[in-house]
């Protein structure tokens, strides 16, 4: 059974939450204190919900001790509940009201976008940080090599494969690569996008990742291979195949993924009706 993880110093907030987001993990926050009575009072709640909802990360912050986290998140009454995504606090609660507060979790974290499936190896799970780190610094090639080599060591984790085609969708678009080298690079990101929507459809970045592939395909450069005759027919089967992705991307995922698709297919629903 899931329980809250009591949070005991800026260091251990800060790797709990680094650790979280790396996993796309909503993350549930307890801002709370020793001598108030409704934190109190809510507290079983919070543990019922946290036991609920396994693919949350829920935390407890006593604002007593970690002054400094309170105070970064403007907590001025307790209990006041926070969820936190990639993109920053995306929720908040004050007060202990249960029914707002179950409605609230619910709404954030029923439907994870992280993937299913079990932890990453240990020597498997550093290359993929050392991905993610050289991904941040726009070293996508290098990217592309810690997650290859991930992947030789968990060739079943969807992540790594979306994570590998984002970096060859980096590339490409970097103009960095020859130009026989980006239409090379163009069908790896979809043969992984393909990957990691096979292991695990239920993911929902991992159709985020096969839509952006196959936009990709559609560019100027990304055609010009394709007969003209062909090339109409060609353009509009990639495009309806971003749609369903997109549209798969959507009915998986909430808050910050499922904007993002939603703002994407429109994007891709205007291509496809203009003349």
């Amino acid at each position: 059974m899931s329980q809250p993880v009591h949070v005991d110093s800026v260091s251990h907030w800060n790797t709990t939450l680094r650790t979280a987001k790396e996993k796309n993990q909503p993350i549930i926050v307890d801002f709370f204190a020793t001598w108030c009575g409704p934190c109190k009072a809510i507290g079983p709640i919070f543990e019922q919900l946290a036991a609920q909802y396994p693919k949350a990360v829920f935390l407890k912050v006593d604002v007593d001790k970690l002054p400094a986290i309170a105070q970064k998140y403007q907590i001025t009454a307790m209990p006041t509940f926070v969820v936190i995504r990639e993109s920053g606090v995306v929720d908040m609660l004050r007060g202990a009201d249960p029914r707002g507060l179950s409605a609230m979790v619910a709404k954030h974290a029923s439907a994870s976008s992280a993937p299913a499936g079990p932890p990453l190896p240990a020597e498997a799970e550093k290359a993929k940080m050392e991905g993610n780190t050289a991904f941040a610094a726009g070293e996508y090639e290098k990217a592309i090599d810690s997650y290859s080599r991930a992947i030789g060591l968990a060739p079943k984790s969807a992540v790594l494969y979306g994570n590998r085609a984002f970096a060859y969708i980096k590339l490409i678009k970097s103009g960095i690569p020859s130009k026989e080298e980006r239409q090379k690079l163009r069908q790896k990101a979809i043969s992984d996008a393909v990957q990691a929507t096979a292991i695990d459809d239920k993911w929902a970045k991992g159709w985020v990742r096969m839509a952006e592939a196959l936009v990709l395909a559609t560019d100027e450069e990304g055609t010009q291979d394709v007969g003209e005759e062909r090339r109409p027919e060609g353009l509009r089967k990639a495009l309806e195949g971003a749609v369903q992705a997109l549209e798969n991307a959507i009915g998986l995922s909430e808050g910050k993924v499922k904007a993002e698709a939603q703002k994407m297919l429109e994007e891709v629903q205007a291509q496809l009706m203009a003349p």
